[in-house]
Parts: C-alpha cells; structure tokens; sequence
C-alpha cells in the first residue's frame, strides 16, 4: 500500500502539488543512464524513476528551471553528502490542475525537493577556464545564410514544449533548414543552415572540457559544415581528420583559445533523506 504525504506548497501560478510520494528505489528496477531512470508522463502527474538527488536538482532547478525545456544548459552542482550521487529515488506526483509538463519537471519537482528532501540550495558564479570562440588570421570562411534559401527551425519554441511538439508542416516546396551532427566513422560532422555563431557554439560546441563563449562580435545568421576527429582536446590531433580546434580554423576561420569566463554553479547548502511516506 502506498502511503502519500499531503502538501499544498505554491510552486507555480496557480499550480500546486496534492500528493506526492517519495520511495527508494527497487532494486528490480534498472537505472537508466548516469542519473536516471524511466519517466512515465500524463496530465497533471510526474512519475521518476530511479534518479540520483543530484540527477532531479538538474532537471529541476536547470533543465525546467522556468517552466520551459533548456536544452543546452548544464550546471555543476556542488556540496551534500556522497548519497546524492548514489542513492535513487522514486517520486510519483499529482498536481490539482495540469500544468505543462515542463512545469510538472521544473516547479513541481522543485517543491518536491524542498518540502521531503528538505533541499536548499543556491547559485554562485565564479570565473572558470573557457574557450574564446574568435576569428582566426586570415578571416571567417562560412557562407552568410541566403534568406529564403531554407525555414529556420525556432528551437525556442520547439523546446517550449514537453515533450517537444512536432515541427508543422512547410507549404509544398519549401523545406527546413538542415541542422545535423552525425558520424563517419571517428569522424564527426556538423551541418548548420541559418544558425548564429552563438546557437553553433551551444548546439554543436558543448562535448569540450572547457564551455565555450563567443567573443567573434559577429551577428546574422550563417550555414556551417564542419569535419573533425572524435576528440577533446587541443593536444590531440590524430591522422586523418583534423581535431575540432584545427578543423574549426581550416574550414571555419575560427578558433578557440583557453581564457578565462563567467562560470555558473548551483550549491547545495541541505539536503535530508527522506522520510516515509
């Protein structure tokens, strides 16, 4: 018999959670990935299975922090004991109304933290080692994007969503943009039509040991093909496909130095097992 403890916190405009309960998880259910495990999805209810603590801060307080989907964020979490990075959980929600799902990710889940985990946390920023994205000796060597030519995709909206709903359907003729990174091998390739140095730098510059921020000062829109080796780091620059840092100044004109930047970081101050239910 599952037991559920009442709370009615305010997390959300008009949102609040009516039930909420919070299990270890079985052992007869397998994690999925590092920090979770399954989701079950229908309004006005959030079912997690087998996540870490750390795994629900990140999607709460970053991956739907305002009640939309932020794809290309990630921040370190920082402090509390060893069993938020082991110890998993599973929480099952019902809210009095049905908000978006993004919402039921983001504000409910936050609550949930707050009210059975006990949770405080803040956020810091620090400096921390970046690459500068620059344009290399010799000038950029991407094609401006020819208006007309392909639809942007609008992954703001696309990602308002959760789950994101389906692109609609262009007028007979007209197609999207192509926006791809696929594998040849150990090669990787990057196709970006109508993309801004800023949107290339967060959806295919994101895998480095070091996050990236754009210092070129060059606005508009651009259409990239880029062809690297699978590797991380500027020291390593195997035979045949060049690494990202030389690729980007080949095909590219542009590269990327170690500097320094801006560096968010949220910090747990408390956090408590749960109690039962």
């Amino acid at each position: 018999m599952i037991a559920f403890a009442i709370c009615t916190c305010p997390v959300w405009p008009q949102t609040k959670f009516e039930v909420a309960s919070v299990k270890p998880c079985k052992s007869d259910i397998a994690p999925g990935g590092r920090g979770g495990g399954r989701e079950s999805l229908s309004p006005g209810r959030l079912t997690l299975e087998c996540h870490t603590v750390k795994s629900l801060i990140q999607m709460a307080y970053v991956l739907f922090a305002d009640g939309r989907v932020n794809p290309w964020t990630s921040i370190p979490i920082e402090g509390g004991p060893g069993w938020v990075n082991s110890e998993r959980y599973t929480i099952n929600t019902k809210t009095e109304d049905a908000p978006t799902q993004a919402v039921m990710h983001g504000a409910v889940l936050q609550a949930i933290l707050e009210d059975r985990f006990h949770l405080k946390i803040h956020r810091e920023t620090r400096e921390i080692p970046v690459y500068a994205l620059t344009v290399a000796k010799g000038g950029i060597k991407f094609k401006a994007f020819q208006e007309g030519s392909c639809t942007p995709i609008d992954f703001a909206s696309v990602v308002s969503q959760f789950p994101p709903a389906p692109l609609p359907d262009l007028p007979q003729g007209q197609r999207y943009c192509l926006s791809r990174g696929a594998s040849k091998g150990l090669t990787d390739i990057v196709d970006a039509e109508g993309f801004s140095l800023d949107s290339f730098a967060q959806s295919f510059l994101r895998g480095l040991d070091r996050p990236v921020i754009n210092r070129t000062g060059i606005a508009g829109k651009f259409d990239f093909h880029l062809e690297f080796a699978e590797e991380e780091t500027p020291s390593n620059d195997p035979a045949g496909a060049p690494s990202i840092f030389s690729a980007l100044q080949q095909q590219l004109g542009l590269k990327l130095e170690a500097s320094k930047g801006p560096g968010d970081f949220l910090v747990i101050d408390r956090v408590e097992k749960p109690g039962e239910n």
